[in-house]
């Protein structure tokens, strides 16, 4: 694969994580949804399959109890190019926002720093990302690191 057409995939998967940013921002689900490719499956930690639809109603679940995003971005750390239809793409993430309390209206800021290793694929619509692989990050509410 030529550095020109690794630079152009890395061009691709970026534009899409700006995206994803954005749709996030704004809690557009529609915008969200489109970055998803149709035969996306996702297994969770328990090893239930969870469809495009589900995915769609559990952001949405998440989206309902963020008030404000404050800040977010995801960086591209490396890119591992497989094929020239398939890379492992290495993620930084940083996410402050205002969240609901249990109680429904008190707020606490929480931020979230997360790594991921994730999976791209090219296919006839684009280029999309297929699954996702938590590698660590932390937590902090109001400041104060949470652990679970």
């Amino acid at each position: 694969m030529s550095e020109e057409e690794k630079q152009l995939i890395r061009e691709h998967i970026k534009i899409d994580l700006e995206k994803g940013i954005e749709a996030t921002q704004r809690k557009d689900i529609d915008v969200y949804m489109e970055r998803l490719p149709a035969d996306l499956v996702i297994y969770d930690e328990s090893g239930e399959v969870i469809s495009r639809e589900k995915q769609r109603e559990y952001v949405l679940r998440d989206w309902s109890i963020i008030d404000t995003t404050l800040a977010i971005s995801t960086r591209i750390d490396s890119i591992d190019y497989l094929a020239s239809d398939s890379v492992l793409v290495y993620t930084s993430q940083f996410w402050k926002r205002m969240m609901f309390r249990r109680d429904g209206v008190s707020l606490d800021t929480i931020i979230t720093t997360q790594k991921h290793k994730e999976t791209w694929k090219n296919n006839a619509q684009g280029w999309f990302g297929y699954t996702i692989e938590e590698l660590g990050g932390t937590i902090l509410i109001n400041g104060i690191p949470y652990t679970e």
